[in-house]
């Protein structure tokens, strides 16, 4: 979601769901052939294609946990 809040670039891609408009927006690199300047304020929330997760992504998640057990806990164990 914080991807598509700063994204200054989207392009028409093919909607990978069969439901929906054809084709909707997703967000690319600016020196990307098919590039749009755009903000996601000027997209229709319909026509919008939410970017895959990629493991920057996931890593960028994990370094923000807490852990949910105690090193005490785990003594037990």
């Amino acid at each position: 979601i914080r991807r598509l809040g700063s994204a200054t670039h989207f392009k028409r891609v093919k909607n990978p769901e069969s439901d929906g408009p054809p084709e909707v927006w997703l967000t690319c690199s600016p020196g990307d052939a098919d590039a749009q300047s755009l903000t996601i304020d000027r997209i229709d929330p319909d026509e919008l294609c939410e970017p895959p997760v990629t493991m920057s992504d996931m890593v960028a998640a994990l370094a923000t946990q807490k852990p949910t057990v105690g090193g005490n806990e785990l003594v037990k164990y």
